[in-house]
């Protein structure tokens, strides 16, 4: 017979549900995936990057100290 106590059952186990998938680093080194509320960085291409230090990489973009640059 069918419980209908409704704390029988309890709550639905967050493991067993789907992770939403939004992307892979567009940094060829990397390719972590991203997922749904992660912090990542996006550009005008709509590119994803799972940080700041890939996208620095894969944009060939670079530190410097400003006004002592080459």
């Amino acid at each position: 017979m069918v419980s209908l106590d409704r704390f029988a059952y309890g709550l639905p186990d967050p493991q067993q549900q789907p992770i939403d998938w939004v992307a892979d680093c567009a940094n060829e080194d990397c390719m972590q995936e991203i997922f749904l509320g992660d912090h990542a960085i996006i550009d005008d291409d709509d590119n994803y990057y799972c940080c700041e230090q890939c996208y620095v990489r894969a944009t060939g973009a670079r530190y410097i100290k400003a006004g002592l640059e080459d």
